[in-house]
C-alpha cells in the first residue's frame, strides 16, 4: 500500500502520452499528465482494499482441505512446508533490524 498509494509512483492512468525526448517534462507537464483527484481517490480506494489481509486468507503451503492422501505426496507437501519454513526464518532474520 504505501508505495501505491503515492500516486507518481504507480499512476491509475495519464491524462497525457509521456515526452518524447528527454529534459521537456516540467513541473506543470507532470502535473497535467497525472490523474485527477477523482480518478486518484478512486485508485487510493482500490489500492487499500486490495493490500487488506483476509480472515481466511490462505498462504503457500496451507492446505485446509484434505485432497491428498498418498503417503509419497503427503511426504511431499511436508518437505514443502518444511522448506518454506526455512525460507520464512530466513527472510524475517534478514529484515530484523530494518
Amino acid at each position: 500500500y504505501d508505495w501505491c498509494s503515492w500516486i507518481p509512483n504507480a499512476p491509475s492512468t495519464m491524462r497525457k502520452p509521456p515526452p518524447q525526448e528527454k529534459g521537456l517534462a516540467n513541473v506543470n507537464t507532470i502535473i497535467e499528465t497525472l490523474p485527477d483527484r477523482g480518478r486518484s481517490s478512486w485508485h487510493l480506494g482500490a489500492v487499500w482494499a486490495l493490500s487488506q489481509y483476509q480472515e481466511n486468507e490462505l498462504y503457500l503451503g496451507m492446505y485446509p482441505d484434505e485432497h491428498f492422501i498418498e503417503k509419497p505426496v503427503k511426504a511431499a507437501m511436508e518437505k514443502f512446508r518444511k522448506k518454506l519454513s526455512e525460507i520464512t526464518g530466513f527472510i524475517k532474520g534478514r529484515n530484523e533490524g530494518k
